[in-house]
């Protein structure tokens, strides 16, 4: 057998929002840099992108489908009727094509030029029938965001409360960006799925594409052999997950619904009595004063759970009661059913990672993310070291010191969590806090 790097989740420009440059050459550039051998196609079901990707993929002896040096496993994101978001994957385009028959009477955008991501009005039980008795794999995609997730707020608890019958034909589910093992495996429910880290990208950016991925180790790069891996059978198996630290993603901290500031919790400097009455409030955050953060953050919580806590911003502004919304974090604490996290024996490590453009970019203190000099440096980077897999995971600390000493002692503090986070919430990626 043999190891590979996949990302098996992302968009192409049929879906909103997404680079109209991503096609399978920028695709294929980003994957060389980043050390990507397996990516989703991405929207699979839209009828333009489907027939992009039959004319241009070659399918191997193995049953693999490539593009040149880069293999590629059908897949697509849908939502189902009750706005749950599912990562599908497909043996074969002859299984594309019978599941979009099946579902285009079920949904009014499949076959629309803005398809890619189709809304399907069907239960998730019945969707997980329709794809795995087709021979396809599901999955719940994002699983923990406040938006579109199987367990955001006011959702399920548990996959059999979601799948009834059909849970024993899910066996993965993608944790997301603002989420880790770590996070997930305090829910018993979850012990026996595999966990997908994927990009859930909307652009061949390096920033984006690749900034999560998955290490299989199978015989070929095949839906058969990542098929077994996710049901681990036969000796396939995901041996790594890598993903950003939860606290990097677009949702880890509880925010408000209307001006999405986050909201954080501070030691007081003085006794304070009336605890959710004490605040300070910037650009991006509400930040709560208190002589006990961690029992006054609880009690928050509790209070947002129930619908009963608006945003003191919004209320100081405009005069209006706006709600709360919990972020992944707090989440997965008011459903888990675990105070401490319990990792189960088949759970392959994960590795909380930055991507090395965002690296970069905190290093030269740049705050644009589509800076020509952070580009620069990233190519030079990679033409110097290897893959941004490699520098990220991999090299030695004393080669890549050779290079940069400020960039080697970065990845060395990210390899044993040593880097302070500022965490996102409503929507806005959090950063990386150096101290240089």
């Amino acid at each position: 057998m043999d190891i590979f790097c996949a990302d098996l989740h992302i968009h192409s420009p049929h879906s909103i929002a997404v680079s109209k440059s991503l096609n399978l050459d920028t695709m294929l550039e980003t994957c060389r840099k980043k050390g990507l051998n397996i990516l989703g196609t991405g929207d699979i079901l839209q009828p333009e992108w489907l027939k992009y990707m039959e004319s241009n993929l070659k399918k191997e002896r193995d049953g693999s489908f490539s593009y040149k040096d880069v293999f590629f496993i059908l897949q697509t994101e849908i939502e189902d009727i009750e706005s749950i978001h599912h990562v599908v994957l497909f043996p074969d385009f002859n299984s594309v094509k019978q599941i979009q028959n099946k579902l285009k009477s079920h949904s009014k955008n499949i076959l629309d030029e803005w398809g890619g991501r189709p809304r399907v009005n069907l239960s998730p039980p019945a969707l997980v029938d329709i794809i795995s008795d087709a021979g396809g794999m599901i999955g719940p995609a994002h699983a923990f965001t406040p938006f579109k997730a199987i367990f955001r707020q006011g959702k399920f608890e548990t996959l059999k409360n979601c799948y009834q019958d059909a849970t024993k034909n899910v066996h993965f589910l993608e944790l997301g960006l603002s989420a880790n093992t770590d996070l997930a495996d305090r829910l018993e429910s979850l012990k026996n799925v595999s966990f997908l880290s994927n990009s859930d990208a909307h652009s061949q950016n390096p920033r984006s594409l690749g900034r999560e991925f998955n290490r299989f180790d199978i015989d070929n790069p095949s839906f058969e052999e990542i098929s077994l891996a996710l049901m681990r059978k036969n000796g396939r198996k995901i041996i790594l997950n890598v993903g950003l630290h939860p606290k990097l993603g677009k949702y880890y901290n509880m925010f408000c619904y209307k001006c999405r500031r986050r909201i954080l919790f501070r030691k007081a400097k003085k006794q304070v009595s009336t605890v959710f009455n004490q605040y300070s409030i910037t650009d991006n955050f509400v930040i709560y004063y208190s002589n006990n953060p961690s029992s006054s953050r609880k009690d928050y919580i509790e209070h947002v759970s129930k619908n009963k806590m608006n945003c003191p911003a919004c209320k100081e502004e405009k005069n209006k009661n706006f709600k709360i919304k919990l972020g992944v974090s707090e989440r997965i604490e008011k459903i888990s059913t675990y105070n401490e996290i319990k990792n189960p024996d088949h759970r392959p490590p994960y590795i909380n990672a930055v991507p090395l453009v965002d690296v970069i970019r905190s290093i030269k203190g740049i705050k644009s993310t589509a800076s020509k000099t952070v580009l620069n440096e990233y190519n030079k980077v990679i033409k110097t070291l290897g893959t941004e897999f490699e520098i990220l995971i991999d090299t030695p600390i004393s080669k890549i010191e050779e290079h940069d000493h400020t960039l080697a002692l970065v990845v060395k503090a990210l390899r044993t969590n040593e880097i302070n986070y500022t965490p996102g919430g409503g929507g806005t990626y959090g950063n990386i806090d150096l101290d240089l």
